[in-house]
């Protein structure tokens, strides 16, 4: 789930980003953006409680369906973000060993660090078993490598450089809907050699035109109404979103080797329904009913091979 935040046009924002994504260290002007101009950055407290109930989700699962004892496994997380809210609330759940890679060095101190102190006072509404200690004057590698967290960017999810069946648990938050399907696969088929043979993924993907957060005027489905030459105009790398529907990804998934043990597509209300009916839909969209367009959001578990157990 995500917050709304106003902006004057999500076409304002998107040229902007485009702007950002072809001139030399772009990326740190977009965060300077995120932070000072949409107040995406540090992480609103909502938001940071919503992506701790998915973290809690992914160790749910992942305990639900593997006889591992998860202090013991060693996790892969790929698109952490700048303040690696995720990585943190695993360790507070009692995940002692993660790498977590992004593709660009997004990750500040300063951000880490104020996840680790709202984390503290989160913890009881969310039944947290530990809470991190902030910081302080430790640098940011020493500081998470006190936690088990082997942070590695720049790296390159499609080609990790560690060893054939190494991890036992994968996890994904909201990170699949910015990547580009043949990098997808690429990225799955990575996660399939470096996995134990009775390894699991848990993925959170959003299916939402991520403009919607920032600009009221349009609905989660807008980005369906584009044609895909007219699309890449309001489509930057740097705020790249695919587009892909549930369906889609499922296929993906499955054609990587995967087997889908367990998915949880939001329910779909008769209003979005009705919304979408209603859209005057990209001709990329049109053969795919409306119940599958309206998919908003979705969490999965899947394994390697086929799993003989019954979830706990």
């Amino acid at each position: 789930m995500r917050y709304r935040r106003q902006m004057p046009s999500w076409k304002h924002k998107a040229m902007l980003q485009r702007a950002f994504s072809v001139i030399p260290a772009g990326h740190r002007l977009n965060f300077l953006f995120q932070r000072h101009v949409t107040h995406g950055l540090p992480i609103p407290d909502a938001e940071l409680l919503a992506s701790a109930r998915i973290a809690l989700h992914h160790v749910d699962r992942l305990a639900a369906w593997s006889t591992r004892d998860l202090s013991t496994a060693k996790f892969f997380e790929f698109g952490a973000g700048p303040d690696l809210h995720i990585p943190l609330v695993l360790w507070c759940m009692g995940v002692d060993e993660q790498v977590v890679v992004d593709i660009r060095a997004l990750a500040r101190t300063d951000l880490v660090a104020d996840v680790a102190a709202r984390l503290a006072g989160a913890a009881p509404s969310i039944d947290l078993p530990r809470v991190p200690t902030p910081p302080g004057s430790q640098d940011l590698v020493t500081y998470l490598a006190s936690l088990g967290i082997d942070y590695r960017a720049p790296c390159d999810a499609r080609s990790t450089g560690l060893p054939d069946a190494s991890v036992d648990f994968v996890t994904s938050t909201n990170t699949l809907e910015h990547i580009p399907p043949e990098d997808i696969v690429a990225i799955l088929r990575e996660c399939h050699r470096i996995l134990t043979p009775d390894g699991l993924m848990s993925f959170q993907i959003d299916y939402m035109d991520h403009y919607s957060y920032f600009d009221d005027s349009i609905s989660v489905y807008n980005f369906l109404t584009y044609d895909d030459d007219v699309w890449k105009r309001y489509n930057p790398s740097l705020h790249y979103q695919n587009r892909l529907r549930h369906v889609d990804h499922v296929v993906i998934i499955e054609d990587a080797g995967f087997v889908v043990v367990e998915e949880f597509p939001s329910p779909v209300s008769a209003a979005d329904m009705d919304l979408v009916r209603h859209l005057p839909l990209a001709p990329r969209f049109r053969g795919l009913e409306p119940a599958a367009l309206a998919v908003r959001d979705a969490r999965l578990v899947l394994a390697k091979a086929p799993v003989a157990r019954t979830p706990s």
